[in-house]
């Protein structure tokens, strides 16, 4: 009697284990896939990690794969095309008190009757986003520095302006005209400098707009 308790009571919890375990084996649609895949990564389960992508693709991932620990991934806009979905995707990670986010793609394959997760070109894709995130964030440390540097000159030009204008007095009105003069040309040569500098980031933005667009297929299912 206690035997045959037992042993119904392994086959119920068996079956427990089989339902709630499914959610992840069942077939996926390509977003359930990426879902399962980075929830994977975000606690550092390599095996179940592998399992949702390629095969091709296996073996880049491993222990060391730390970035996405703990991280918060979020799903945007999904193109599907024939065997190639691209879901775009958002990693907030917490690093010394500061939040970071990344916005990338990732890269599904319809491989064997199933969508996997392409980690080769995912990869690739964050890549290309953290060097741009780079760059950005190198412009904007150059854009404070240069504001600091603005602020701390003209607090400087303000506490000597009663000894300038002591001296111009003394100097003469023809004297005068030449600093306003020179003044006068200083400023303009500033804002060529930030226009030039306007331009070049403007140039550097539409090119990787338009790189972007080359690489992401066109038609395709969206939702």
């Amino acid at each position: 009697m206690i035997l045959g308790r037992l042993h119904w009571g392994c086959i119920c919890l068996a079956l427990l284990i089989s339902i709630f375990t499914s959610g992840c084996r069942k077939d996926k649609s390509p977003q359930e896939v990426a879902q399962c895949f980075w929830d994977a990564m975000k606690v550092q389960d390599i095996e179940n990690s592998r399992k949702y992508s390629t095969t091709s693709t296996r073996t880049l991932i491993d222990a060391s794969s730390e970035q996405f620990k703990d991280s918060v991934v979020t799903f945007g806009k999904i193109v599907i095309d024939g065997d190639l979905t691209t879901i775009d995707t958002t990693v907030r990670t917490q690093k010394h008190g500061t939040e970071t986010s990344v916005p990338f793609q990732t890269i599904l394959i319809h491989e064997n009757g199933e969508w996997r997760v392409d980690y080769a070109q995912t990869r690739e894709t964050i890549k290309a986003e953290d060097s741009f995130s780079g760059i950005t964030k190198n412009v904007q440390e150059f854009g404070e520095k240069l504001s600091k540097r603005m602020d701390e000159a003209l607090e400087e030009i303000k506490q000597k302006m009663p000894e300038y204008e002591e001296k111009m007095k003394k100097l003469g009105d023809v004297a005068s005209k030449k600093v306003d003069e020179a003044l006068q040309r200083s400023m303009e040569e500033i804002k060529k400098g930030m226009e030039k500098l306007g331009g070049i980031l403007d140039e550097f933005l539409k090119k990787e707009e338009d790189n972007d667009k080359e690489k992401k297929p066109e038609g395709g299912v969206k939702l």
